[in-house]
């Protein structure tokens, strides 16, 4: 055989499956997926290291105004007076209009709470039926349908 012939020849090597699909585009895929996985614990660990040192330099930041003896002696006074301020509120919560007032804003605040947790399912419901990422309300404004993600340690309680 002559080099042109070898050339010809050339064997390349893949493994064919059932379904068709070549096992190199499913260790394509499983790779993707693998740093997919690496990028998300690397970046959790460095929002874990950016949490850290917030809180050492928030500490640092403090503990500046805390050394100082004036703004010390301003703040236990802010404190004093707060105090009597809370005192004189405690005493106006207690009169019955304003007590029912209270309560009112507890279960508005709690009805808009809930309203808005069903607005969440029935816009779920929404985009997975129909595939839409807009809504038009009855005004005329179009609004898009935005999911929020988060992660949370597998076993906090996560409210919300």
């Amino acid at each position: 055989m002559d080099d042109n012939n070898l050339q010809d020849e050339t064997v390349i090597e893949g493994e064919v499956t059932e379904d068709g699909v070549s096992d190199v585009s499913a260790n394509d895929a499983a790779s993707t997926l693998l740093s997919l996985e690496q990028l998300i614990k690397n970046h959790v660990e460095s929002i874990d290291k950016l949490k850290l040192e917030l809180k050492q330099s928030r500490q640092m930041y403090d503990d500046s105004f805390a050394n100082d003896p004036t703004y010390r002696e301003l703040t236990e006074q802010a404190k004093e007076a707060s105090k009597k301020r809370n005192q004189l509120k405690q005493q106006i919560s207690k009169q019955p209009s304003v007590a029912q007032l209270a309560q009112k804003i507890k279960d508005l605040a709690f009805d808009l709470r809930e309203q808005t947790k069903t607005l969440s399912d029935l816009l779920q419901d929404y985009k997975e039926q129909t595939g839409a990422t807009q809504i038009e309300l009855a005004n005329g404004k179009v609004m898009e349908i935005v999911s929020i993600l988060k992660l949370v340690a597998k076993n906090s309680k996560y409210n919300p």
